[in-house]
């Protein structure tokens, strides 16, 4: 070998040592980057030469520098993250909801049994006005519970609206970037050399997108069908998040069915295509949308019942006695009234109104006969004369109804045009009645204890009313055994999901340490390559000095 094919090996040997120590610099100083993939040098041996004497070796050059990727290992882990993420968020505002529910003495159990036990105390002195004013405190004293129960559901609806519109901004911050990402990435993506950092930095958005939506991700290919370095990511069964270089926002909409609730959509170029808490998976809003959709109606419904229930055996048993001065006995209670919700999609008048109306009404006397739920209505697919009531509850299907028709407790009716194939309305009997919960009566003298037949001083109704206590006027239990459900109901959801949100976050783990064992930074590692490349450098530069001494000496003697 000659003196210059010596230099040119040493030359070689110090460049390959110098890229090696800077490449494992870059990993010690960004271990704790999060996001950060492990890089390497690639190096090739140069082809050596043929001499008379046989092969001599070329050297070493550097091939590219190489970062650690897994797509499998990364793919699992933004899901199972995604995954924890829905199951966190869910425990959070189930454990909000369940810390509006007061429990003991300051319970709703607890206030209803006040009020029952002041009916026995009027019964004992049906003249005294004192004991009738601790019978209207007891009533004001539930109706302040059902009250603020109510307002704490309606809080957490706000939460949730809000918390979604604040995420839908963070979700289009990061796509947009992403969208910069791919017009840095085009092109790159059949390249020897790789922009490692712009890769890393690419797929850490990509998992902060599945903290708070799952999204499925897809490398693009050019005309020649391989990879061009950009990606599109997809949500809720195939809506374009990120398509190459555009990006389509996330929007935070009333629910065209009920305007109280949030839904999500994807604005494609002005038209808004709807995702629903299933069809995302997972991520913060999934859980956010589960629980405004599922827990969060349940509860209201619930509760709900619970009010308009307890009012209606109150107050028609009320009705069946006589007050101090003989009159018939008025509601004592009062609850918020039923709601319908039209859908947005729903045929219109000429001045944007709905073209045809529907109204409920609660029966009176018939509270035993609601139930905890929601329910829709729509044209009866069967027969277009007629509607189709559906129990969102369980399900249940009321066919072949006319307007006017009872269902559950409550009636509907229908007015104004004939209702379409594609209207759809949301009826509420009983969701929204706990927040109005008020007293109607505020003269102790207008407590109607007598029976109807007796005098106004009489104790006979205020007996009955004691024992309604006992009786099993909501869904087939009593008031305090239908609160106790309500409250065991929501212990065993928060119990459910919290355990959920454990194994999730315990599966989350081991698939973030997989991926971080496989693509991470190990600095002992990183350390015994910094010795190695030292005394690889120092061995190089040895090369290179004694080819400079030989040439040195080569010199010397032709001289």
């Amino acid at each position: 070998m000659s003196t210059n094919s010596l230099m040119t090996v040493g030359v070689q040997a110090m460049f390959a040592a110098q890229t090696q120590l800077s490449t494992t610099s870059h990993n010690i100083v960004n271990a704790a980057v999060e996001g950060y993939s492990r890089q390497s040098t690639r190096l090739t041996t140069v082809a050596g030469r043929s001499t008379g004497v046989g092969y001599i070796g070329g050297g070493v050059s550097v091939d590219t520098i190489e970062r650690a990727a897994n797509r499998f290992l990364t793919a699992r882990n933004n899901q199972t993250q995604a995954q924890a993420s829905a199951d966190s968020t869910r425990v959070d505002m189930l454990t909000q909801l369940e810390d509006g529910y007061a429990l003991g003495e300051q319970g709703l159990g607890q206030a209803a049994s006040r009020l029952f036990a002041s009916f026995g105390d009027m019964a004992a002195a049906p003249k005294d006005e004192s004991v009738r004013q601790v019978v209207l405190s007891a009533a004001e004293n539930l109706t302040s519970r059902f009250r603020s129960t109510g307002e704490h559901l309606d809080a957490l609806q706000t939460s949730v609206t809000e918390q979604l519109g604040d995420e839908v901004s963070v979700v289009n911050g990061l796509t947009e970037q992403i969208a910069k990402l791919n017009g840095q990435l085009t092109g790159t993506g059949n390249a020897k050399d790789q922009p490692n950092d712009l890769l890393d930095q690419r797929d850490q958005l990509i998992a902060q997108i599945s903290q708070h939506i799952e999204v499925n991700r897809v490398d693009n290919r050019g005309q020649d069908g391989k990879p061009d370095g950009s990606v599109s990511l997809f949500v809720g069964g195939g809506q374009p998040l990120v398509m190459g270089t555009t990006s389509h926002d996330l929007k935070a909409v009333p629910d065209a069915s009920a305007p109280e609730r949030t839904r999500l959509v994807v604005d494609l170029n002005g038209h808004d295509r709807e995702l629903t808490s299933r069809s995302i998976g997972g991520g913060s809003m999934s859980g956010l949308l589960q629980f405004q959709n599922e827990d969060l109606v349940d509860a209201r419904a619930q509760l709900g019942l619970l009010a308009t229930s307890l009012a209606d055996s109150v107050n028609t048993q009320h009705a069946q006695g006589t007050d101090l001065d003989g009159a018939v006995g008025q509601s004592l209670l009062s609850v918020g009234e039923p709601k319908v919700w039209a859908s947005a999609f729903n045929a219109r008048d000429g001045s944007g109104e709905p073209a045809s109306r529907v109204s409920i009404n609660r029966v009176a006397g018939q509270g035993s006969q609601l139930q905890a739920s929601d329910y829709s209505l729509r044209l009866d697919p069967a027969d277009n004369t007629r509607y189709q009531v559906t129990r969102q509850s369980d399900g249940t299907v009321f066919s072949g109804l006319d307007s006017g028709a009872q269902v559950d407790g409550f009636t509907f009716d229908v007015s104004g045009a004939p209702m379409s194939a594609q209207d759809r309305f949301l009826l509420e009997p009983v969701s929204a009645a706990s927040s109005s919960t008020t007293v109607a009566i505020t003269d102790p003298r207008q407590l109607a204890g007598a029976g109807a037949t007796a005098s106004g001083s009489g104790n006979a109704n205020a007996l009955v009313m004691q024992n309604l206590a006992k009786a099993a006027n909501i869904d087939g239990k009593t008031f305090s055994n239908a609160n106790a459900h309500l409250i065991s109901d929501l212990g065993v959801r928060v119990q459910r999901a919290t355990a959920d949100s454990a194994s999730s976050s315990s599966l989350a783990e081991l698939n973030k340490a997989q991926l971080g064992s496989e693509t991470g930074v190990n600095l002992e590692e990183e350390a015994a390559h910094l010795l190695q490349y030292q005394q690889s450098y120092q061995a190089a530069a040895k090369v290179l000095g004694t080819a400079q001494k030989l040439f040195d000496t080569m010199l010397s003697i032709m001289n």
